[in-house]
């Protein structure tokens, strides 16, 4: 019994440092050389399995206890990082233009190089139904003709409370206000955009119902609209500060007011739109009105249509006038994707959201977009200019995408020629028409 006990010390001294086939060895040689025999041979063996099947219990314990040690005390420690989403859109562009000076008609033609737009979203998810989302922009940089001067502002910036299955929501914040959808498969901003566009801090309450139903009411401060059509370059300001064609002072009360509407009368093909604007203005209200649409063909996937028309209803009168004039703009597109089962289904060119969800979701596509902008003889009647017909054509590639990680990396193209309606006075010095060609390489995440 002595000889077992010693046996068994020897090979436990042995066995952290040795394999279990070299304790087997050991234990071999000592029943070759007659020192233990086969029952003690046997009972070594028994003792050793036993034992080393308790030390391997007290290793899964030890490490069980590491992994509980190390993971973070309070179980919502580690779910706010999946409530923040940080995106981004990076976007370079190259541009050329036949005329540098289109109020010039013996101007050269000139090009550019310049970072169009850097942007940085951050959305945090609080709850189920409390949403805070806000974009960091800066614009051309770089570019001598939008005299970009490379500051970052906060581009949007909003509160959303709305909760899946409940009709009603609200919105308040910094965002273009729900006036236009502007739905752009192209490089550049439809005319639509240009001339009516409407971001500002405001406060939208809304309801959604069947067939895709939403409507809303949204309540802001300011003219930021006319504003925006005054800085547009779609007509004649005659002056450096363009706001100085708007007589008379500003209003500093919240009476400006959205009211907006869309419906899917035929899921997947087709969307309607509807939207009123009114704003205090300088002597009297301006009011304006927007119909869209966006439409595929039963059938024929790949192909889509997009539509937007605005007009004025009512206008202030422009410093130096006696009357007013009610201006109206109207734009269409025809797309074809490529792969059309990889098409998102976001609609709209707005907001950071309706942007990046284009650049990460749609394939290869195709683009056709017709516009015209009507000034209601502002030309005629003050001896001037303004932006007639605008025809564009564009292609985009994504040559990198991972929809899974929410990654993707395009270029693009487009031609757009823009026609002018000139006062007699002006056809033997100004040009009636302009080219263009812009070309981009983007990343987005």
């Amino acid at each position: 019994m002595r000889r077992l006990f010693f046996v068994f010390v020897v090979c436990m001294l042995f066995a952290p440092v040795a394999y279990a086939g070299e304790t087997d060895h050991i234990l071999n040689i000592l029943l070759k050389k007659g020192v233990i025999s086969e029952q003690e041979y046997e009972a070594v063996k028994g003792e050793l399995k036993t034992e080393g099947e308790k030390k391997q219990v007290q290793l899964n314990t030890k490490i069980a206890e590491a992994i509980e040690y190390n993971k973070p005390q309070e179980e919502g420690d580690g779910e706010w990082a999946k409530r923040i989403k940080l995106s981004g859109l990076f976007e370079g562009e190259y541009r050329w233009m036949e005329s540098r000076d289109i109020s010039d008609k013996d101007s050269d033609s000139t090009s550019d190089l310049y970072l169009r737009r850097i942007e940085l979203g951050i959305e945090a998810g609080l709850t189920d139904w409390i949403n805070a989302n806000a974009v960091l922009n800066s614009e051309f940089i770089g570019d001598d003709v939008n005299q970009g001067d490379e500051k970052i502002t906060v581009d949007e910036a909003t509160i959303t409370l709305q909760k899946e299955g409940f009709p009603l929501y609200l919105v308040i914040g910094k965002k273009a206000q729900p006036f236009g959808v502007f739905e752009n498969h192209l490089i550049t901003d439809p005319m639509t955009q240009d001339a009516f566009e409407t971001k500002r801090v405001g406060l939208t309450l809304g309801a959604t119902g069947p067939v895709g139903l939403d409507v809303s009411a949204s309540l802001y401060k300011g003219e930021e609209q006319m504003d925006h059509l005054a800085g547009s370059a779609l007509f004649d300001t005659d002056n450096d500060d363009s706001t100085d064609i708007r007589a008379g002072e500003a209003g500093d009360d919240v009476g400006s007011y959205i009211l907006s509407a869309s419906i899917s009368p035929i899921e997947d093909h087709i969307q309607l739109f509807a939207a009123y604007l009114s704003e205090p203005g300088r002597g009297e209200r301006n009011n304006t009105v927007g119909l869209g649409f966006t439409a595929g063909i039963p059938g024929i996937e790949g192909f889509r249509f997009d539509g937007e028309y605005m007009k004025a209803l009512n206008r202030e009168i422009y410093d130096g006038l006696d009357e007013t004039f009610k201006e109206g703009a109207f734009s269409v597109t025809a797309s074809y994707a490529v792969n059309n089962g990889d098409r998102g289904e976001d609609v709209g060119g707005a907001t950071f959201a309706e942007r990046l969800a284009h650049v990460l979701e749609e394939p290869l596509h195709f683009a056709v977009r017709y516009e015209r902008f009507d000034d209601d003889d502002l030309a005629e009647e003050t001896s001037s200019w303004s932006a007639k017909n605008r025809y564009s054509l564009g292609v985009r590639y994504p040559f990198y995408r991972d929809k899974e990680k929410g990654l993707a990396a395009y270029v693009a193209a487009e031609y757009r020629y823009t026609d002018y309606r000139l006062h007699s006075s002006l056809e033997d010095t100004r040009t009636d028409n302009n080219q263009e060609m812009f070309a981009r390489l983007g990343v987005a995440f």
